[in-house]
C-alpha cells in the first residue's frame, strides 16, 4: 500500500487502512501505559525496562521506539536517572522477503530521559548508541545516536543485554 500511495497517490481505501492501523496502535499504547502504571517498570541500578512481547504484533518494530520515546517524557512513570529500555518480539516474517528470519528475535529500544542528557554530554554516562553497541557486542545488530538507539538480538540474550547495559552505563 505504501508503494501504491507513492506511485498513484493516497486513495480513500489507503486512508481508511491507515486510520485503522493508527487506532490499533493507539489502543495498544493505552493498554500498555495502563499496565505500566499498575505494574511499574523493572529496574536495575542504571536501567528501567519492560517487555511488550507480542502486543505490537503486525505493526512493525518502529512502534516500540515511538512508545519508548513517549515514556521518556512521563515523569510520573519513569525514573529520570535511569536509561529506558523497551523490548518487543520481532515477527519472523518480513513482507516481500523470501523466507523467515532465523531464530526468535527481539528488538530493544533505548531512550534517554532529558535529565541524563547533560551527564552523557559530559561523558559521565554512555550515550544510547554507545551503550547498546557495547551491551550487544557479538550478538546484536544496533543503530542509533546519543539519545536514542535500538538493537535486534536473539530472544535468549535479553538478560545478557540488560546485565551488560547496566554494567557499561557509567562511562
Amino acid at each position: 500500500m505504501g508503494v501504491q500511495a507513492s506511485l498513484t497517490g493516497v486513495t480513500e481505501e489507503i486512508k481508511k487502512k491507515v486510520e485503522e492501523w493508527e487506532e490499533k496502535r493507539k489502543n495498544v499504547n493505552k493498554r500498555l501505559l495502563g499496565w505500566l502504571y499498575r505494574q511499574r517498570l523493572k529496574e536495575t541500578e542504571h536501567l528501567q525496562w519492560f517487555d511488550a512481547g507480542d502486543l505490537y504484533k503486525g505493526m512493525g518494530t518502529k512502534v516500540i521506539g515511538q512508545f519508548c520515546s513517549f515514556l521518556s517524557y512521563q515523569t510520573r512513570l519513569i525514573k529520570q536517572n535511569r536509561y529506558i529500555l523497551c523490548f518487543m518480539n520481532v515477527q519472523p516474517e518480513v513482507p516481500g522477503w523470501q523466507g523467515e528470519l532465523r531464530g526468535e528475535l527481539v528488538k530493544a529500544s533505548v531512550r534517554i530521559p532529558k535529565s541524563l542528557h547533560e551527564l552523557i554530554d559530559k561523558g559521565k554516562m554512555l550515550g544510547a548508541v554507545d551503550l547498546i553497541l557495547k551491551a550487544s557486542e557479538g550478538f546484536g545488530v544496533a543503530d542509533g545516536h546519543k539519545y536514542a538507539a535500538n538493537v535486534v538480538i536473539p530472544v535468549e540474550k535479553k538478560e545478557v543485554l540488560i546485565k551488560n547495559a547496566d554494567a557499561f552505563a557509567v562511562g
